[in-house]
């Protein structure tokens, strides 16, 4: 398994649009390719590679705030859940953020996924509100 850094000109890109519109929108009766993506092509975006299938994707808004970066549209395909994909992930993303002088990640969390966040050393920072039509909290981890 090797996690991957791409553009939007990847092929990879593509794929992780299929899953994050599988994952995060289609439950939610959402369509990705209905959204204003234009600006992912600023965004840095990570995915999870075992033999050739994407199995994982994760995005950075790397210039969010002054010196802070917002993660964004984490997903895990289900059959791989709870095998440390995500972590790999989101290291992975921790890690590139940090090398390009950022102090902070913020993100939404659907309220499902705060345990996750959590484990992975991120706190709770808000109380519940409501984005697209489900219970998010902002978290957020300094990075040292």
């Amino acid at each position: 398994m090797t996690i991957h850094q791409i553009k939007t000109d990847d092929l990879w890109y593509e794929k992780g649009l299929v899953i994050r519109n599988e994952i995060l929108r289609k439950p939610l009766n959402l369509n990705i390719y209905d959204e204003d993506l234009s600006d992912e092509a600023n965004q840095i975006h990570f995915v999870a590679e075992h033999n050739s299938q994407i199995l994982g994707t994760v995005s950075l808004v790397s210039n969010y705030k002054k010196n802070t970066g917002k993660l964004r549209q984490m997903a895990i395909i289900p059959e791989v859940r709870g095998e440390g994909y995500g972590k790999l992930l989101l290291h992975e993303l921790q890690k590139y953020a940090k090398s390009n002088e950022m102090k902070t990640i913020v993100l939404h969390a659907r309220h499902y996924a705060t345990g996750f966040y959590q484990k992975m050393g991120y706190k709770i920072c808000s109380d519940l509100f409501e984005e697209v039509g489900i219970k998010h909290v902002v978290m957020q981890k300094e990075l040292h």
